[in-house]
């Protein structure tokens, strides 16, 4: 099988007219840098150098002064000093800058203060990126030391060092400069990544006379090319991308911050409007009770029926009345409840010559919404009925409601001096053979709140018992 070489030419070294070879170069520099005299034993591997520096260099139809500037500035990161040097000699007129004989020179301070320039941290990256990514419409390669110059110059910076992990860079320039001079500007910083390769593998390289000549004469510029700090700092893409993840990671957090300030101020807002909805349904119920205890003054034997009725519509107002107090919408403190439901059937139940005082004895507890509804018409029940069959103050009777809170379960417990459902006369009360309407309005809302019911007749009185099993939003207070 026949061995197909690499480069044309490489089967046959004898060919290669070195000396036409540095005519050609020379005739584009003015001089022959010494970059192109490196590989005595392979010559053509340096002329294949030569055509990509032609094609991605000298002859892509970027502005001189901004290539050669840019690779003065990139070459600060490349700790041979054979490249900066070099270049800077061309820009400053030794030899001319990117091969073109119309070039420029630019003076000692111009090149210091390009040298001079800072280095792209993450904020000055990100306003460069951000003025980029602005821009409607592509623009033309810009004048040097101008806005836009500078921040082609940073972004250009920021991919060059860390091309894989420049992805908004190379979106703001594109952005900024078309897709045509995009490719045309990555094509640039790869052969420059290639010069600098070429340069750590040949050391050896030696500076040119003119540029030594330069140095000798201008003591501060060669201070900042051969001393630059930054020669050599491999890791400067590292760090600035350190940097970058930062500033990325700050506007991340100052705009969840923002996303959660409005978050809770809607859900502030949701509050306030949940809380006016449940102070409206609280006053609407309050006025419907009211209407019912008045209807039941001349109801006649209906009376109770109005009564049983008006004090369910205010059991439900007191749930709402909870709700409008606390900021929590979503709960209710049932101890609290406890104390403001027995009040109010307190007030509705008593009469000058009778009164029933109610006890209260609760732990501490916060249960959901959707629970203390349907158990606040259990408890109005439960209290109403043991009102009916307990004995007035005045005859030493009272009701007493207990809140117990258990590991697994909660427990609410009403219980009156009376002798039980064997006695119950009241139609519709709980003990009186289960077929009334509060029997039944427990029996179906404890189904629905997952509620048992246990009966007790005791020595001292009778007793009714609902026990409720915790849920996620049941929590203890403080």
């Amino acid at each position: 099988m026949p061995i197909v070489p690499l480069f044309p030419g490489a089967s046959n070294p004898q060919k290669t007219d070195q000396d036409d070879f540095e005519r050609e170069v020379a005739a584009r520099f003015g001089l022959v840098p010494n970059f192109f005299r490196t590989s005595p034993d392979a010559p053509f591997v340096t002329r294949e150098l030569w055509g990509f520096a032609k094609s991605a260099y000298l002859d892509t139809p970027i502005p001189t002064l901004f290539k050669e500037r840019l690779f003065v500035y990139l070459s600060r990161f490349c700790e041979v000093r054979y490249c900066i040097t070099r270049h800077c000699g061309f820009l400053l007129g030794l030899g001319r800058a990117a091969g073109d004989p119309d070039a420029q020179p630019m003076t000692i301070g111009q090149v210091v203060r390009l040298l001079q320039r800072p280095l792209p941290d993450a904020k000055r990256t990100d306003a460069a990126l951000a003025r980029l990514e602005a821009i409607a419409e592509p623009i033309d390669w810009p004048s040097p030391e101008t806005s836009y110059d500078d921040d082609l110059l940073t972004s250009a910076t920021v991919l060059f060092l860390q091309p894989a992990r420049a992805v908004r860079a190379k979106h703001a320039l594109r952005i900024a400069l078309g897709g045509e001079k995009f490719e045309l500007l990555v094509a640039f910083l790869t052969f420059v990544r290639s010069a600098h390769y070429w340069t750590l593998m040949h050391p050896e390289l030696a500076l040119e006379d003119d540029v030594k000549e330069l140095l000798r004469e201008h003591a501060e510029l060669a201070r900042m090319l051969l001393e630059d700090p930054e020669a050599g700092h491999c890791e400067m893409g590292t760090r600035l991308f350190d940097e970058l993840e930062s500033l990325r990671d700050l506007n991340e957090r100052q705009e969840l911050e923002k996303a959660k300030r409005a978050l809770e101020e809607s859900g502030r807002q949701k509050d306030i409007l949940l809380k006016e909805v449940d102070h409206r349904v609280k006053n609407s119920l309050q006025i419907v009770s009211s209407l019912l205890y008045l209807q039941a003054k001349t109801a006649g034997p209906a009376a109770s029926q109005f009564q049983d009725a008006a004090a369910r519509v205010a059991a439900i107002a007191a749930v709402h009345q909870q709700l409008h107090k606390y900021d929590d919408v979503g709960t209710v403190v049932l101890d609290r409840y406890l104390i403001d439901l027995c009040r109010e059937i307190t007030t509705a139940s008593s009469s000058p010559d009778r009164t029933w005082p109610l006890v209260v004895d609760a732990d501490p507890l916060i249960i959901s919404t959707d629970v203390a509804v349907p158990l606040a018409l259990i408890v109005n029940e439960l209290i109403t009925n043991a009102i009916q069959h307990s004995r007035p103050v005045s005859q030493g009777g009272s009701v007493h409601i207990v809140l117990k809170d258990h590991a697994n379960n909660y427990s609410i417990s009403v219980s009156d001096p009376g002798d039980g459902p064997t006695a119950a006369k009241v139609p519709g009360s709980l003990g009186s053979r289960h077929s009334g309407l509060g029997t039944r309005i427990v029996e179906t809302l404890a189904r629905q709140i997952d509620a048992t019911i246990a009966k007790e007749l005791l020595p001292t009185g009778y007793k009714v018992t609902v026990t409720v099993p915790h849920r996620p939003a049941v929590g203890k207070r403080d």
